[in-house]
């Protein structure tokens, strides 16, 4: 009997198939892509330290050959039942396995309409649907002619073959334009390592961009899940990513949607496997941006989803592989999420040193806290600007029965960060100092001086005991500054 279900690159969510094959009752392999020395090589490096630090039983670990043939015959002796591609950087070779071995997945001929977002928007027109005017560029005078053909100033450019929103410029104009394409020319490889020659240029479209999850057998694609992203842009004209909302009552605009995304997996030849697609809705309704083989990312935590949803995606993506009655019967049920979910991701507006986090007591003590983390004292010393979501400081999960509840907390940690980034992150203390030296005694001087996550601990545990005793703020600290007040207004607020 065949007992063996091959992950390539179990990183991000796609770690969570590792737990579901063994509750199936098969064994989990991990094939660790092959990539040269390069950002995502690196990137790549420090997530599966941490990933394997959690696997608490004896797994098998092979590595790709660059030879394709030699890792062929390594994953064939084994005999597997199922070869599924895991983080973005297992796509091609996971789908080109499970081809060669003759199991469930797409035709590895269409894998460059799977991986080359251009090609994704020409088999958009080809299907009569709505698709992202774009060329590729290869020059300088490239880039103008599409500016002046298009007859805007707003435009795209980003990397053919890419992933995370790394290497994605979004620019205003002619200047823009030229520096951006001149900066990532000057990289000479894209996030995988590969020589890069192609570079897509794009219309811009304004409007909400969301996230539709799907997962397909023979031809038929069903929905899993969709959420509405938050996007706010850096001083650098950089625009990232601020966080994530469950849709658990899609509105017409968004059923619309729903309906588009279906249709567009189709299009795009995807007949078998998960597709994690980003969209935009606009004044014209919605339009894809771009389409990833693969279980979506951020590292979504099962138990998380399964709060949300009643279900997690790579346990339904497995079902549905394994079985094509399974992937019937969730097709036809209705999509009714059982909470409201929120993922906030954290970001640094400029490089700077991190000694502490007050932000941690406060997600603690927040009802709608499931998991996550942020970045402080414990693991870097250094915190940098956060340009993509693979530069973020920090990611968050967010459930409660009450949708009003998880609503408040996210906001609040929107709020916060925008206001008061101090007690966010930060290498000093998070309160104002008197402007009168004078005032500053012993017992105030203790309290600036206070390491931020342990002084936020301190507060709220004041505030949890009904706030008898001394307050841990002194009166003149309050007095010193509005900001102060406020700042002792919001960790209460979470107590």
């Amino acid at each position: 009997m065949k007992n063996k279900i091959v992950v390539v690159e179990a990183t991000s969510t796609a770690f969570g198939y590792l737990e579901d094959i063994r509750e199936l009752g098969y064994e989990p392999v991990i094939l660790e892509s092959y990539l040269p020395d390069g950002y995502a090589r690196r990137n790549l490096d420090k997530e599966r330290k941490v990933k394997y630090s959690h696997i608490s039983y004896p797994i098998t670990l092979i590595k790709e050959d660059p030879d394709y043939d030699v890792t062929l015959r390594e994953i064939k002796a084994l005999d597997p039942l199922l070869v599924i591609p895991g983080g973005e950087e297992g796509v091609i070779t996971g789908t080109r396995l499970a081809n060669d071995l003759g199991m469930v997945g797409n035709s590895y001929s269409n894998i460059v309409n799977m991986t080359r977002k251009s090609l994704m928007h020409q088999s958009l027109k080809k299907a009569g649907l709505r698709h992202i005017r774009g060329t590729e560029v290869k020059s300088r005078e490239d880039c103008l002619r599409f500016l002046k053909e298009m007859g805007t100033e707003d435009v795209v450019l980003k990397h053919d073959h890419g992933a995370a929103s790394v290497g994605v410029h979004l620019v205003h104009g002619r200047d823009e334009l030229l520096a951006a394409f001149e900066q990532e020319c000057s990289a000479d490889h894209n996030m995988f390592g590969e020589a890069e020659t192609r570079f897509l240029l794009q219309e811009r479209i304004f409007g909400t961009e969301y996230i539709v999850n799907t997962i397909s057998r023979d031809g038929i694609p069903a929905l899993t899940s969709c959420f509405r992203y938050f996007k706010k842009r850096m001083p650098s004209g950089a625009i990232i990513y601020s966080g994530e909302k469950s849709i658990n009552e899609p509105d017409e605009k968004e059923s619309e949607l729903i309906d588009y995304a279906l249709k567009t997996v189709c299009a795009l030849g995807i007949t078998d496997g998960p597709v994690h697609g980003e969209y935009m809705i606009d004044k014209d309704g919605p339009v894809l941006i771009e389409a990833n083989y693969r279980v979506m990312g951020g590292s979504a935590p099962s138990g998380w989803l399964d709060r949300v949803f009643g279900y997690h995606e790579t346990e339904v993506i497995l079902n549905s592989m394994l079985d094509k009655e399974y992937h019937d019967k969730f097709r036809q049920r209705a999509y009714r999420p059982l909470r409201q979910g929120y993922i906030k991701d954290f970001s640094s507006a400029v490089d700077h040193p991190i000694s502490s986090s007050g932000i941690i007591p406060i997600l603690l003590g927040m009802k709608s806290f499931y998991s996550g983390w942020v970045d402080n004292a414990g693991k870097t010393d250094m915190l940098y600007e956060t340009k993509d979501l693979e530069t973020e400081t920090g990611c968050i999960y967010m459930v409660h029965d009450d949708p009003e509840v998880v609503k408040k907390e996210f906001e609040l940690l929107m709020y916060i960060e925008e206001n008061y980034p101090r007690l966010l992150q930060s290498d000093g203390p998070f309160l104002d100092p008197p402007e009168d030296a004078s005032v500053i005694t012993p017992e105030v001087l203790s309290v600036l001086n206070e390491d931020p996550e342990v002084l936020a601990h301190r507060i709220m545990e004041y505030y949890r005991d009904s706030a008898t005793g001394e307050p841990v703020v002194p009166e003149i600290l309050l007095e010193a500054s509005p900001y102060n007040r406020r700042i002792l207004e919001l960790i209460r607020g979470f107590c």
